[in-house]
């Protein structure tokens, strides 16, 4: 087992934050610089309203800053006496209260769900986003049982957050397995889209579609992945069973 710094205890578990690769960063800039780039084009061009060239210029600044921002690095650990973030240590006794809901770490930063922990003067939370926040939780369940900490593998919220794992960036726990609706459905709605946009509804708008043009093709593409991915939802088709394993009991009991 991993012995922590702080007090060399042998960890139950551990969760760690893993940085977007160098591929990740490289798709958020060039997807930022393409939405700027749009953006500036069409402001010269005058082509939509003024609001529409500046929302994507901000958008494409917002990615662009994204991929290119330093990214800090979030670990948790948990003992059989102590809770331990990023260096800090508290006493697992500490720990009044646990509740999932979404936390946004920043005014800048998106909500995300995260696992509240209710210490004696603040409140830690262990982001779904790390790797390992599963082991984590299952050792809390051990060591406190009497905060009553549901199961994740059952626990119908949870379970909807791991169907969406993309949308609310959950880290999925090995063995996790979700479908996602088909690539080629999903290519052969926007494509018949894109067809009927250009060969029927733009000509039937007339002179007035002009200036609009270059926007309503792909907002109609981007309706129609939508109103597909509404349709075919994913869905969490399985989830290994809980492992058992000896862990001393704290507080509560075992």
């Amino acid at each position: 087992m991993e012995m922590t710094p702080a007090n060399r205890e042998p960890a139950c578990a551990r969760a760690a934050s893993n940085p977007p690769t160098t591929r990740n960063r490289f798709e958020l800039g060039a997807l930022g610089l393409a939405a700027s780039g749009l953006g500036l084009t069409l402001a010269a061009h005058g082509a939509p309203p003024l609001y529409v060239s500046g929302a994507l210029v901000l958008v494409g600044a917002w990615l662009l800053y994204d991929g290119l921002r330093p990214w800090s690095r979030s670990s948790f650990a948990v003992t059989p006496r102590r809770l331990s973030r990023d260096g800090e240590d508290r006493e697992l006794d500490e720990l009044r209260a646990v509740r999932l809901e979404l936390y946004r770490p920043g005014p800048w930063r998106r909500w995300r769900p995260a696992l509240m922990l209710e210490l004696a003067h603040e409140t830690w939370p262990l982001e779904l986003s790390l790797e390992g926040w599963y082991d984590v939780w299952d050792c809390l369940r051990e060591l406190r049982p009497d905060l009553g900490l549901p199961d994740w593998r059952r626990h119908p919220p949870l379970r909807k957050l791991l169907a969406r794992h993309r949308r609310y960036g959950v880290r999925l726990p090995p063995g996790v397995v979700v479908s996602r609706p088909g690539t080629l459905g999903l290519g052969l709605a926007a494509g018949l889209t894109a067809a009927l946009t250009h060969f029927f509804v733009v000509p039937a708008l007339g002179p007035a579609a002009a200036p609009w043009e270059p926007l309503i093709g792909p907002a109609a593409v981007g309706l129609a992945v939508w109103a597909w991915s509404r349709c075919c939802p994913p869905r969490l088709l399985y989830v290994p069973p809980r492992r058992e394993r000896p862990v001393k009991s704290g507080k509560g009991g075992a």
